[in-house]
């Protein structure tokens, strides 16, 4: 029962990334009322706003520590098992920048000197562009770096046996 609860977790939490990452690419996430107008007329304020907590502190959640778990526990190669960690604070930190910007947005913050060197022309704001790149920085400094830790490991033969 759990398991099939965190496999159902794991799909409706990708279903709901792809959804917030394609709406914040498409509109922005300085204009959420834009998201889509037409889910006011379908639900109230606080049912979408019940429903985007719920994915965002439970869904999401369970579904991350339920692929961690697998990654973790079958012989995946070490580069992917080193990176899910990192992907996955990366692609959270994104979703709480929209669900709680005074926590999320604050640890995206923390990627500027990162996606200053990355991008020097890039004028880091509150667009869905600079939240995006700050993502990206993220993702390739705790996903990327342990990633080619992990490869450099299995070429001298750190690599896992099941």
């Amino acid at each position: 029962m759990l398991e099939r609860l965190g496999r159902a977790c794991v799909g409706l939490g990708i279903l709901w990334v792809l959804m917030v990452v394609g709406y914040w690419l498409l509109v922005g996430v300085e204009r959420p009322e834009e998201w889509a107008p037409y889910i006011d007329k379908i639900m109230t304020s606080d049912i979408r706003e019940f429903l985007y907590s719920l994915f965002t502190f439970v869904v999401t959640p369970v579904g991350m520590l339920m692929l961690l778990r697998d990654m973790f526990s079958d012989p995946d190669p070490l580069w992917l098992t080193l990176a899910g960690p990192g992907v996955f604070i990366s692609v959270y930190a994104l979703l709480l920048a929209a669900a709680v910007p005074d926590v999320g947005q604050a640890i995206l913050v923390m990627a500027d000197p990162i996606v200053a060197r990355v991008y020097p022309s890039m004028t880091l704001g509150n667009d869905s562009a600079s939240w995006l790149a700050r993502c990206g920085a993220m993702l390739l400094v705790l996903a990327g770096v342990p990633a080619v830790v992990g490869v450099v490991l299995g070429l001298l033969g750190g690599s896992r046996k099941s």
